[in-house]
């Protein structure tokens, strides 16, 4: 069978593949574009293209535009769920948690009080925790999860 180039199947096709993607999708904006991106494709993959016979570019293109059309669904759909999300209130603290978190707090040696007060309270990291407490950003890491660790066990303790 002849090869075909892409301006001559441009030609041929273009018209027959916009009413089977429209058909498809049931969206025209979105089934021009997906034909322009198959075309687009096709440009890009011209050698091969070449190499093949024409039923196969034919349904090469097909495919792209299809292909190109459920990309497009994909992608507008994550959209929409994101945009759909209900914005969340940030909810008040309840004051009982407070009063929790400083009687947890006040129970431990105060190795393991000051990394968690310095990280949760005011905002430090680990490196600029352990400059303060003179000692590595490891070992406050330690300290810090072996706190969270002992104050975890003191809330199930106190449930």
């Amino acid at each position: 069978m002849e090869k075909l180039l892409i301006e001559a199947a441009y030609q041929k096709y273009s018209g027959r593949m916009l009413q089977a993607m429209i058909r498809f999708s049931r969206d025209e904006a979105a089934a021009r574009d997906a034909v322009s991106q198959a075309f687009t494709q096709a440009l890009m993959n011209q050698t091969l293209l070449e190499t093949m016979p024409e039923p196969a570019v034919r349904a090469w293109l097909y495919a792209a535009a299809r292909n190109a059309l459920v990309d497009m669904k994909r992608k507008e759909a994550r959209v929409t769920v994101v945009q759909e999300l209900p914005e969340t209130e940030d909810p008040q603290p309840d004051p009982t948690d407070r009063l929790l978190v400083k009687s947890m707090l006040d129970r431990l040696n105060s190795e393991l009080r000051m990394p968690v007060y310095l990280k949760y309270y005011q905002g430090l990291t680990s490196t600029e925790i352990g400059r303060i407490m003179g000692i590595p950003p490891a070992t406050v890491r330690t300290r810090l999860r072996v706190a969270l660790k002992l104050m975890r066990a003191m809330m199930c303790r106190e449930n």
